[in-house]
């Protein structure tokens, strides 16, 4: 039977109130979706041509399959810990049921992530509109849980790489490409962590940047479509920003959740970052560790392409650090990148398109 056959809800859980804050109008539309996919692949396809078609497949011809086989049982255990972050996080709002469920609903997250562009920012509101009517939980408190867990899992990124960069500088003569990535990655890493900081400490500023940004939007809406209006009112949305701090207090309060979520992320990265060395071992290349933990933590400015799960981009950034700190050939490193990203990307998109299925199923 499917972990994801057990209620979402428990008995003393009352059907939540649909709201009209969250729905099924932020999720992408298949046909975009489709496109932006193709238009991927095709650049995928580009950088296998130019690097040599036919070296490159006599390289991946030479896969260990049992070896890289080794790779998506240590991405599994990324996803069950992940999901496990999402739990704990969950509690710490209120909710009282079963891990299966919540892990089902981590995995559709994450397939709705990789599957539109810039899909980390535009997933988090539909997927707590999925919480809120699975679990009883109220929207801010699903939403707050979800960027939360967005923030966890990126703070890895920045203590692996930074132990990896150093580690880096300390052995390696570095290069001006890599000082480029570099210079990005640390660039990315800083202003999420500003911005995290300004939504934290400044709250009375946040809310009165939203509040004069949609009193124009609010009047406007109120001309056109009445009907809607309530969306962008001032007052109501600064009640939720309220609901969504309250949410975020408490789970900033459970102390003992956030260090165990924080021990989870850096564990769940680590296996997320080893299938690489694995890959690499598969075809008999020969990666340090350090490698590729520099090459994952900075894989992560390949999401800035504009194509789902920055397909194309990431294996580009990949292949770059590879070939230049390994050192290893064009064609290996980016089949190197190639098979980390079946692991990495298409595995979790599979595996969550076919919860989202049991979801729908079960709705």
């Amino acid at each position: 039977m499917s972990i994801l056959r057990i209620p979402f809800r428990t008995a003393d859980v009352p059907a939540p109130e649909i709201h009209s804050h969250g729905s099924e109008m932020d999720q992408p539309h298949p046909i975009r979706v489709v496109a932006a996919l193709l238009i991927a692949v095709a650049l995928l396809g580009v950088l296998v041509v130019v690097t040599g078609l036919e070296e490159v497949y006599r390289t991946a011809a030479k896969t260990n399959l049992t070896v890289y086989a080794a790779g998506f049982a240590l991405m599994t255990g990324c996803l069950v810990i992940r999901g496990r972050i999402w739990f704990r996080l969950l509690d710490a709002v209120g909710y009282d049921g079963a891990f299966p469920p919540i892990l089902g609903v981590y995995l559709f997250a994450r397939f709705a992530k990789y599957v539109a562009p810039y899909g980390q920012f535009a997933a988090p509101p539909g997927i707590a509109y999925v919480i809120e009517h699975r679990t009883g939980i109220d929207y801010e408190d699903g939403l707050a849980a979800v960027l939360a867990s967005i923030v966890v899992n990126y703070l890895p990124y920045f203590t692996f790489g930074s132990v990896g960069f150093l580690f880096l500088l300390a052995g390696w003569t570095v290069t001006e490409t890599i000082l480029t990535y570099l210079a990005a990655f640390f660039a990315a890493t800083g202003s999420l962590l500003i911005g995290v900081a300004l939504v934290w400490y400044r709250r009375d500023a946040v809310k009165a940047i939203t509040a004069a940004a949609l009193s124009p939007i609010h009047r406007a809406v109120t001309i056109l479509r009445p009907a809607s209006a309530r969306l962008f009112d001032p007052e109501h949305v600064l009640d939720r920003f309220d609901d969504f701090y309250g949410a975020v207090d408490l789970i900033s309060t459970d102390r003992t959740s956030i260090v165990i979520v924080l021990a989870y992320s850096h564990a769940a990265w680590f296996l997320f970052a080893l299938p690489l060395y694995v890959t690499a071992l598969s075809i008999g290349a020969d990666v340090s560790l350090t490698v590729v933990i520099v090459a994952v933590a900075l894989s992560k400015i390949g999401f800035l392409v504009p194509t789902p799960g920055g397909l194309g981009g990431v294996e580009a950034v990949v292949a770059v650090v590879l070939s230049i700190l390994a050192p290893v050939s064009g064609a290996t490193a980016i089949t190197v990148a190639i098979l980390y990203r079946v692991v990495a990307y298409w595995f979790p998109v599979v595996i969550g398109g076919v919860a989202g299925i049991v979801l729908s199923l079960e709705w």
